[in-house]
This record gives structure tokens, sequence and C-alpha cells, in this order.
């Protein structure tokens, strides 16, 4: 089955009503640039689409770029995790197998709360002349890196584009490589971000310690700058401050030896990290154990006030594009345009708009080698093929051993054997540059986008477990009068998509166990801010 290409999903989303199964999204609307087309984020796994709601919230759309087996089985099992340990900085997610249409082909995608707020660099540009800022994210990293070890987690990918600053607090995205306990005979589907990982992590290192090296990187980080906000100017890119060659060669970094220079405490985290890139990627101490943090306040009582964070986006109005939603008809993906759609824009405009897309938009066979990868993958592959090839050694070695002596050369076990052992390594070289072909390079990735908002930080509000609640407008989880997750109630409701559906109505049977929330009445739940499903239509 060959996988939709960011260009197919866009010419699709334009039209909700015919590509979605879930009515719900039928009814949103995309946001589109100033062309009139969805926008799209491009990440190692997946293209990501914002869609608006009636009700002014949104949602965040993840369609996935290409296959990974176990995927269902994966989110299955993190579902049913968070369902029993819950963590409020992991964004709230429902996966549908079924859930988008293109080209009379389904395709599963991954509904999530659309977060609003600047990704971690992105915050940490605007901030950095304020230390006690800085200071706080540090300790705030801390409690959130502490709130998956307590939950017996990993993220898989902890990096800055992967983090959100929402209203002051942490929050995390894309939980497309994390681990919990049922998956431990499993792999990890991806390595992470090359300049927040272990130099020689390779998809075997799949446990709850998989994230202590970066998350150690990111403390580092942050306290550093807190204190020297010129290493930012002098070491940032598409990392914080540290970079894949320090890692590789710690002794001779400049970044350690700045940090060094700055306090006995930065020299103890320098020297405790130089270590860790020497030692086993599975060794790195947890975060955890090496600090504390200095409050254990909530978030919303301990951020600096007066704190403003101004992102831009690429997200226009519908009314200023002539966006309006198109009528759908009968067949998949087939529209009729209605004034003002998306189809009135003229052809040649569109075509230069989907080349343009497709351009700056890495397809999964294409991208920079990881060579440390492929290397180490040819001769995992290579073992494994060998091993397997020698149950059938009476086949292939009179084989080769004969061509060799029909050809007239010196054949005999040595050469037979080495000639397997060729083959082995040319099979091994091959299959890791399919395979490198398949997956896109972290450093092709672009950051989860935004939309435009003013993150103030607030001088008062009420707790709601790791950080606050959210202000108006926000789009994060509400704060309800929960009866019991997964218990009776008069209707249910998604915590991902802010609806509520009588008990036996299918799309209630779908809401995935960590995402539901059962309620007394209609009234308590409109009352939480959700709103009525348009399929059962709950009294």
């Amino acid at each position: 089955m060959m996988w939709p290409t960011a260009t197919q999903y866009m010419e699709a989303i334009q039209n909700p009503g015919t590509c979605f199964s879930d009515p719900e999204l039928k009814d949103d609307t995309p946001a589109v640039d100033h062309l009139g087309m969805p926008f799209v984020s491009s990440g190692q796994f997946a293209y990501v689409f914002k869609l608006n709601q009636e009700s002014g919230k949104a949602s965040a759309v993840r369609c996935f770029r290409g296959f990974v087996g176990d995927r269902e089985q994966r989110y299955s099992a993190i579902d049913e995790h968070l369902a029993r340990f819950p963590v409020s900085v992991l964004a709230n997610f429902e996966y549908d197998p079924d859930g988008v249409s293109i080209q009379n082909q389904k395709f599963p995608i991954l509904v999530m709360e659309w977060i609003e707020g600047p990704t971690l660099d992105v915050y940490i540009g605007a901030v950095l002349q304020k230390r006690d800022v800085l200071l706080y994210l540090a300790d705030q990293w801390i409690k959130v890196v502490k709130s998956l070890r307590q939950a017996q987690i990993a993220h898989g990918d902890l990096q800055h584009g992967n983090i959100i600053v929402q209203n002051g607090v942490l929050r995390i995205v894309d939980l497309d490589g994390m681990f919990v306990p049922s998956m431990v005979r499993m792999r990890s589907i991806e390595t992470g971000h090359r300049h927040y990982q272990h130099p020689r992590r390779d998809e075997f290192l799949f446990n709850r310690e998989m994230d202590n090296f970066s998350a150690l990187v990111i403390y580092v980080s942050l306290l550093a700058l807190a204190d020297r906000p010129d290493l930012w100017k002098k070491f940032h890119d598409e990392n914080l401050i540290f970079t894949r060659s320090d890692f590789l060669s710690p002794g001779k970094s400049e970044l350690f030896r700045e940090i060094r220079g700055i306090s006995s405490e930065h020299k103890r985290l320098a020297d405790v990290l130089e270590k860790a890139c020497a030692a086993s990627p599975s060794a790195t101490p947890a975060l955890v154990d090496l600090v504390t943090p200095k409050s254990t306040l909530p978030a919303w009582m301990v951020q600096p006030v007066g704190v403003t964070v101004t992102t831009t986006t690429r997200e226009a109005s519908p009314t200023r594009v002539g966006y309006s939603r198109v009528a759908a008809v009968s067949g998949v993906g087939s529209a009729t345009p209605v004034p003002g759609s998306l189809h009135q824009i003229p052809s040649a405009q569109a075509a230069s708009v989907r080349t343009a897309v497709a351009s700056n938009v890495p397809s999964p066979s294409h991208g920079h080698f990881n060579w440390d990868r492929i290397i180490t993958r040819t001769f995992s592959i290579a073992v494994a093929f060998g091993l397997t090839g020698l149950l059938f050694s009476p086949m292939w070695y009179p084989l080769i051993d004969g061509t060799y002596r029909d050809l007239g050369a010196a054949g005999g076990p040595n050469t037979t054997i080495w000639t397997y052992i060729l083959v082995c390594l040319a099979f091994g070289f091959f299959r890791s540059l399919y395979e490198a072909a398949r997956r896109p390079s972290a450093t092709t990735s672009t950051p989860y986008i935004p939309s435009p908002v003013q993150y103030r930080a607030p001088q008062s509000a009420q707790s709601s477990g790791v950080g606050r609640l959210p202000q108006s407008g926000s789009v994060s989880r509400p704060p309800v009068p929960i009866v019991s997750r997964g218990g009776a109630g008069s209707v249910i409701a998604s915590r991902t998509r802010l609806i509520y559906h009588r008990p036996n109505c299918d799309w209630a049977r779908k809401i995935s166990g960590s995402n539901r929330t059962p309620f007394t009445s209609s009234r308590d739940a409109q009352a939480a801010g959700y709103r009525a499903c348009r399929v059962c239509r709950p009294i």
C-alpha cells in the first residue's frame, strides 16, 4: 500500500466532510495559510494539521507518513497505561485506525488536543535575558521528568520541538516513540533527535531509562543559559546549545569547557554528562537522582509574572482567503465546490502551492542518511541473516563450492565461508540502506507550529495537576467534576475532543480509556466545556 504524500493529505483535508470518518471532524474547518491551503507541519512520522471547531477550540490531526506494523498496538498499550497512570504534561490523543480516506483507501490518524504555545526553543529565545524565567523552566523540567518516571514511562524523543510552553507550563507532544511497561519486548521505532540523544543510542534501547540522557542535556542547557545567555548566540541552531559533536568528543568540546567555568554546580553536572557520553546509553543516571526541584508548589504559584512571548504563524483567517466549507456528496473524496471554496483557487496558483509544499516537505524516501546507524544496522542484519542461513548450509555450501570448482578457481572451505560472509554483509548493507531511505532523518523535521497568541504568566490561578488551569480560549483539558474514570455516568465525554455522548453511542465506545470522562448529566458536561455529539444527540 502506497502512503499518501503531504500534498495528497492537504487536498483531502480541504474537504473534511468527505475525508474523515469521525462525524465531529467532518464539521471542523482546516486552518489555512494566506493562499487558502491547509498548512501542515512535517515531523519524522506524520504530517500535522490543525482543525478549528465552531466553538473556537481546535484539535491537531496527525496523518502518518508511512507504515509501522504495530503502530495501533503501541498506541493501545500507551492508552491503557495512561488510563491507570495519567500524566497531565502529555497531550491527550485518540487513535483512529480508519480515520481518513485518500483515493478510496483508509489510513490511520491520531487526533490530539491542540496545545497553544511556542516550542521550547522559541520560548527560550524570547526570555533569554530573564534569569528567573530560565531557572523556573529548569525547575519545572525536573518535575516533568519526575512525572514520567513515576508513571514508569519514557517519551523517547525529548527535544525542543516536542516541548510546548503553554501559559508557562511545559507540555509534551509527539508520542510515537513512547515506552510503557507492556512494551518491554518491543524495540524503539526511532532513536530521537541527534542533538539530544546518546551518540550510541539505537533501537535496542527501549525502556524507562531511555530519556535519561536527553533529560539531562535539556536541564544542563537551561541551567547554563540562565547564567550565560551569550551561549545561545554562540551555540544555538537546530538544538538548544549541545550538539552531537559535543557528545562524541566532550573532552574537546568548547561548550563543555565554558559550562564548567560557570559554577561548581555547573561543573558537577557537566562532568556527569561527559561521563555518560563515554558510558553505555543505558548507564546515564536519572535527572531526578541528580537534582531536586527548588519548589514543590504548583507551576501557577511559582512562575514569574509579566512574561509575554508572542509567536508567529502561517495561519490566516478563512474569510481573508475566501474559504468556505465544501459540500460533500456520495463517494469517497468527491465534493461539489461552492462559491468561495478552495476549489476556486486558480489552477496555476494551486499547482504552484502544491509544488512548493511537495518540495519543502520531505518524504520518507528522502533525507540525510545517518551513516553511523547504517553501519550499525549493516552488521546487526548481517549477523542475524548469517546465523539463520547456517540452518540451510547443506544447501548453499555445495552450491558455492561447486561454482568455484566449475570456474576452475581455488575453492575450499575457507573461500566458501568468506564468500558467505561477504554475501551476508552485502545483504545487511543494502537492507540498512533501504531502511534509511524509508525513515526520514531527524534533521528534516520541522517543529510543531502553534497559532498566534500572547502568553502571559498569570498572577493568580487555580491548581490542576502539574500546571495551572487554562485561561479562556485555551484548548487544554478542562477542569471537570470527574465521577470516576471509566465508571458509570449518564453521558461519556472525550477529554481530547471535548465532546460528550450517550453511553451506547458507537463513538463513545471508541473513546480510549485514558480520555474517558463520565458525567452525571449533560448539564454537568456542558458546564465543563464539552459539547453534545451530533450523532447520538444526548439530552
